[in-house]
């Protein structure tokens, strides 16, 4: 007797009744970099700087910069708020709009005013990119408040961004940038308006920004909590706890905290494909 099941012969299945849409993040030619896009970044920040409009990489990039392991989906570069439209007019017109196209923007509620930023992305590539105006990030976006990476990406100086963190009462990334460099509770003390709150007129004024777009899911969005922070009880929090947030895949040994590895030189020291 053999136990061989026997090939069951039938009707071949019908074809799915739909063909699958896969974002253009995987059907697109891989972005510079072997798909970070920095070089593509680059060119944005020479065309820009090429007619005077200073700008510097923030959010996630600038995070990335000071050594968070963040995924990045479009690159944050942010220019003085009077200078978007003329950045933007300048992005559609030729040259340029050969190489970049406007995109749909950001559609996901987040924690910053990404859906009312205009976006662009790479007629070739997966690149994509929006045009922030500095007063969305509390940052005064001036060649005097910036560094620059390996690469020649500007980001801001590393106690500019820090206090954007506090101003704006965004823990998270406060959270992130502090366990990226680790740095000490001092050097707060000494590079930080640490004293009062975070910027409550501002937070107020950046959500009536955010509930302008025109996309109706965020009408009643706040992005930002309204309730006013001790900034050095903010600070305090996360520098005090970053051992706190290593766990058994990050041992004490090994990290000093989740991000940062210990006898490891500063991130923003290094040559690197992502910034």
């Amino acid at each position: 007797m053999s136990w061989t099941r026997k090939k069951t012969i039938g009707p071949v299945p019908p074809p799915p009744s739909f063909t699958p849409k896969f974002s253009e993040t995987y059907t697109k030619k891989r972005a510079s970099n072997n798909g970070h896009g920095t070089d593509d970044a680059l060119a944005v920040t020479r065309i820009l700087e090429a007619v005077d409009i200073p700008c510097c990489m923030v959010g996630t990039s600038a995070l990335i910069f000071y050594g968070a392991a963040r995924v990045r989906n479009d690159w944050e570069i942010c220019v003085p708020v009077h200078l978007v439209d003329k950045a933007v007019a300048l992005l559609q017109s030729e040259p340029h709009s050969a190489t970049y196209h406007v995109a749909e923007p950001w559609d996901k509620p987040s924690s910053s005013l990404i859906h009312t930023w205009q976006r662009f992305k790479h007629q070739e590539t997966n690149f994509g990119f929006v045009v922030v105006p500095d007063r969305d990030v509390h940052i005064v976006c001036e060649p005097s408040n910036f560094t620059r990476s390996l690469r020649g990406l500007p980001y801001p100086k590393l106690d500019v961004f820090v206090q954007s963190c506090l101003d704006i009462g965004d823990e998270l990334q406060l959270c992130d940038v502090i366990d990226g460099t680790d740095l000490p509770e001092e050097w707060g003390e000494k590079n930080l308006e640490l004293d009062g709150t975070n910027d409550v007129e501002w937070v107020i004024e950046a959500n009536k920004r955010g509930r302008k777009s025109k996309d109706e899911k965020f009408a009643k969005w706040s992005t930002f909590a309204c309730n006013a922070r001790s900034r050095r009880a903010m600070w305090q929090s996360y520098v005090r706890t970053k051992k706190d947030r290593l766990d058994w895949t990050k041992p004490s040994h090994v990290f000093t905290t989740q991000y940062h590895i210990i006898d490891t030189p500063d991130s923003w020291t290094v040559l690197s494909d992502a910034y």
